[in-house]
């Protein structure tokens, strides 16, 4: 009768620790948002790739200049339409760390990473250009990023 009672206690706190489990994996975890807008100065001078309406790889680079300021790094590929850009950019914000994107330029860009302030993170950033050149302004919807 004792071996019973503790193959009885045991598969009660297996059943216990099992519904505990069960129960953790089914309430959605919450992730804190924060935005974060940026105004990027492009140098220009730095650009290396394809002239006019011909397909190549090219990079870039420029200056996080409104809020916190950094340097920015692009490297894509142009498509032979001209107006589609592929791209992989990295945001380097002083004292902070870096924000890794990826996507289509000129529109939603996917956060695919981070380092520092932003290890982590997912989330994504919208791109605007302000023209007349290669200036833009880039606000992210931020996961996952520490305070």
């Amino acid at each position: 009768m004792g071996s019973m009672k503790k193959h009885l206690s045991l598969l009660g706190v297996v059943a216990s620790l099992a519904a505990i489990a069960a129960l953790s994996f089914a309430v959605p975890v919450t992730q804190a948002h924060d935005t974060l807008f940026l105004v990027i100065a492009v140098d220009e001078n730095s650009f290396v790739g394809p002239a006019g309406n011909v397909a190549g790889a090219f990079n870039v680079e420029g200056a996080i200049v409104g809020g916190p300021v950094g340097g920015f790094q692009c490297w894509g590929w142009i498509f032979a339409d001209g107006a589609t850009t592929n791209v992989s950019q990295v945001y380097n914000i002083a004292g902070r760390g870096a924000i890794m994107t990826q996507g289509q330029e000129g529109g939603l860009l996917a956060v695919v990473g981070g380092t520092g302030d932003f290890r982590n993170v997912s989330g994504e950033g919208l791109q605007v250009f302000t023209g007349p050149g290669f200036d833009f302004t880039i606000e992210f919807d931020l996961r996952g990023a520490r305070r």
